[in-house]
């Protein structure tokens, strides 16, 4: 299982902080928020809708509401850098890695009414969302972005590289998938350019999410915290395998 949809009691303590502060000022919170985690993880896995989650996950309107504070805030984002950073220290590496790979995805989105959804793709006949995903030489993905499919995968990567809630990387170097294959038929086995297909892998683990199936989402910020939930329930399980 390469995924998590419920995280253990060790998981949740390893980004317990970024979910539930102490501290945090304003009313008690009704629902725990480790089950409001757990909830968006469900829906991330089996794609369902939100007025369709299961009751022992509390209300779905609170969780649609958590999940929109977390979304803007980034929190899924930072305990994606979190986790990232304490897999890498389980394999005997420095948390932030000094070489990253960049690869973008081009999806078909799946929502009715007003979206950021754009043709694009090979030919310009896909019209939904491109995802780009920032991935270390562990097969760990440290960042992620969404944005309409007609940018070309390389402006795509160059914005995300631009991206100021990028975690402070030294001296990325972003490389493209198309290379990637080149070195391969060319028979390379060192480099900056042979690791490249564990972006795919990647990539791969995270089209198991219901959720990333298509893209439902009407703004380029949802479609990247989706993205980023489901990176999270990958991470969490690498970081206890």
């Amino acid at each position: 299982m390469s995924f998590a949809i419920a995280l253990s009691d060790e998981q949740w303590e390893l980004v317990a902080d970024l979910f539930d502060p102490p501290g945090r000022r304003g009313a008690p919170a009704v629902i725990p928020r480790r089950q409001m985690v757990d909830a968006m993880l469900f829906i991330g896995r089996t794609g369902i809708q939100w007025r369709y989650l299961p009751e022992p996950y509390g209300a779905w309107t609170a969780v649609w509401a958590q999940w929109r504070r977390w979304r803007a805030s980034g929190v899924w984002a930072a305990a994606m850098t979190r986790l990232a950073a304490i897999v890498r220290v389980l394999h005997d590496r420095e948390p932030i890695p000094s070489m990253v790979m960049v690869d973008a995805q081009t999806v078909k989105g799946g929502r009715y009414g007003p979206t950021f959804h754009e043709p694009g793709g090979r030919g310009g006949q896909t019209i939904g969302t491109k995802r780009t995903l920032l991935v270390e030489i562990l097969g760990l993905p440290v960042a992620a972005g969404a944005c309409s499919a007609r940018p070309h995968d390389v402006v795509a990567a160059r914005e995300l590289l631009r991206d100021r809630r990028l975690p402070r990387l030294p001296r990325p170097r972003p490389a493209r998938r198309t290379q990637a294959r080149r070195a391969r038929h060319q028979g390379a086995a060192s480099g900056s350019i042979w690791p490249l297909y564990k972006v795919e892998h990647t990539i791969a683990q995270l089209g198991r999410w219901r959720r990333l199936s298509r893209c439902y989402e009407g703004s380029e910020a949802s479609a990247r915290a989706w993205l980023e939930v489901a990176s999270v329930g990958y991470l969490a399980w690498r970081a206890s395998v």
